[in-house]
């Protein structure tokens, strides 16, 4: 078929005028390929009409979608990924020796010949776009898989890379051009994803690969080869954060600096751990920018004057509760940020540093050489800070020291992991701090979590903006509550935690839960996810 047939096509059905066919069959140059890209490209064209006209000039079904077709897996099965990347189609249904395949190019006229010689089917064809048929390899393939294909190629029986192999043979495979790239795949497509993290997991038969998206996790297509090549994806992580690659029986930690294509800068920090089958890894995302302004972080009108308010304070200690991944420190980071002024000294003590800030004085602990919490602390009073932020208060002595730094004029931030607000008192008792010293030190505790929002595309269903989940970002939900001078007299008294709560909402105190739902009848998120994220007395 010529390109002077599907432009008569598209001219006859009205999609191009033949000023326009005469200009892009120029710029074609003779290349059948190419007439429709060029259309499609100057805006001429919809893809969508290019493809019913291909459709009609070739004889083949057209799918918009290709959820329309039930892919089989024995025909994913029957076919490799690097096969289907190289030339760019999806197996659709094997039946006898006929392979149906989904394609975006009806122009590809050596790909039925090349399926033909290699695999030995007949091919029958369906037409679709470029984007379902990449959607439908990453969802039945994963992103990887070619790679892991072109890994395996010249292995051995699939042995060389078992979990008995020697140290060398490793630290080899790991500087291997393609483990490097199958592990730069896997952090691309993570960032892409706006994954938090990155979970690589070792098991008797096969890998694991997870990614955290919006708080939840999301298991990916990892092929079942990629068990064979586990040590070199492990060992080169290690490199790219400088960790001992021959040391496989204690935990290590590290961090590393990436650069997209794009010129994104991202910080990765980088755990791994020993389990019953092998060193399984987990790498945070966390971007070397990120906007924090208090007034955008999602605080209420009214909540966020009254923030505004207590962090002005020149002394006493403003609590953040909440389950880790709850966004504790960023909000922390957040006030710190609206703080900071070449007046005033700020110093923070974190496990580990999450962003680098500008004028204020950041420590990373390392218990391993005696910088704890508590004895960071100690060195910092002698630092003269006006403010000063501690990542969490782990134990007693921490806790005893952030309640008398703030008695002696210092603002203190610090985080604690409870439920709500109220039980953060019960928390700092257990602790063993005096009733006495706790009523006059808190200013304030706000328990926190992260909800996710309905795709704006699809309001919950699924779709391919949010992958077909009904969610796409989070935002968060607060429980703010003051410090009233009755609240600090039933701290004194030793009230518990759900008596101290009921005065708080007497107060006016608006509950984690009825924030959750006001944003859930406002309709930017659901009932059901805020009680999955909210527990319930």
């Amino acid at each position: 078929m010529s390109n002077k047939l599907l432009g008569d096509l598209l001219v006859k059905k009205g999609c191009i005028t033949q000023e326009q066919l005469i200009e892009a069959l120029k710029e074609s140059a003779g290349q059948e390929d190419m007439l429709g890209k060029i259309l499609v490209s100057r805006g001429l064209v919809k893809e969508e009409d290019l493809l019913k006209v291909l459709s009609e000039q070739f004889n083949i079904p057209y799918y918009p979608r290709l959820k329309d077709l039930q892919i089989s897996a024995e025909a994913i099965r029957a076919v490799p990924a690097k096969f289907v990347q190289h030339y760019g189609f999806v197996p659709v249904s094997l039946e006898g020796q006929i392979l149906t395949v989904a394609v975006y190019n009806p122009m590809d006229v050596w790909l039925a010949e090349n399926i033909k010689l290699n695999l030995g089917f007949a091919v029958r064809r369906v037409l679709t776009s470029r984007h379902e048929v990449e959607e439908a390899i990453h969802k039945n393939y994963g992103s990887v898989a070619g790679t892991v294909d072109k890994i395996m190629e010249g292995k051995q029986g699939k042995d060389r890379l078992v979990k008995d192999a020697g140290v060398e043979d490793i630290e080899k495979n790991a500087e291997d051009a393609s483990v490097i790239k199958l592990v730069n795949q896997i952090i691309t497509e993570a960032i892409k994803m706006r994954a938090t993290d990155i979970h690589v997991e070792i098991y008797s038969d096969k890998v694991v690969l997870r990614y955290r998206i919006d708080g939840v996790l999301r298991e990916m297509r990892m092929p079942p080869d990629a068990y064979y090549i586990e040590p070199a994806i492990v060992s080169r992580i290690k490199i790219m954060c400088h960790l001992d690659v021959v040391e496989h029986r204690v935990p290590q930690d590290g961090r590393a600096k990436v650069r997209l294509l794009d010129g994104t800068e991202v910080d990765l920090r980088v755990s791994i751990l020993q389990g019953y089958f092998g060193e399984n890894v987990v790498i945070r995302i966390l971007p070397t920018h990120v906007l924090l302004d208090l007034d955008k972080i999602g605080f209420l009108p009214e909540d966020l004057k009254t923030i505004t308010k207590i962090i002005q304070k020149p002394h006493g200690i403003i609590l953040l509760t909440g389950p880790t991944g709850s966004g504790k420190t960023t909000t922390l980071y957040t006030c710190l940020s609206r703080l900071n002024r070449k007046e005033v000294k700020i110093i923070s003590i974190e496990d580990p540093v999450e962003y680098a800030i500008e004028g204020i004085t950041q420590i990373h602990v390392n218990p391993k050489v005696g910088l704890t919490f508590a004895s960071a602390l100690r060195s910092v009073l002698r630092h003269d800070p006006d403010i000063m932020m501690i990542g969490e208060i782990r134990d007693s002595e921490t806790a005893d020291l952030a309640i008398r730094s703030s008695l002696t004029g210092h603002l203190v931030f610090s985080t604690l992991h409870t439920n709500d607000s109220a039980t953060g008192v019960a928390r700092l008792m257990d602790m063993g701090v005096e009733p006495y010293l706790l009523a006059s030190s808190v200013e304030v505790i706000i328990a926190q979590r992260l909800v996710r929002l309905l795709c704006l595309q699809c309001k919950g269903k699924g779709c391919e903006a949010c992958s077909e989940t009904g969610f796409k970002g989070r935002k968060p939900i607060y429980e703010i509550m003051l410090i009233s001078d009755t609240i600090r007299t039933m701290i004194t008294e030793h009230k518990s935690a759900g008596e101290i709560k009921a005065q708080a909402i007497k107060s006016g105190m608006r509950t984690l839960l009825e924030n959750g739902m006001q944003l859930a009848e406002q309709g930017l998120t659901s009932k059901e996810e805020i009680m999955r994220v909210v527990e319930l007395e």
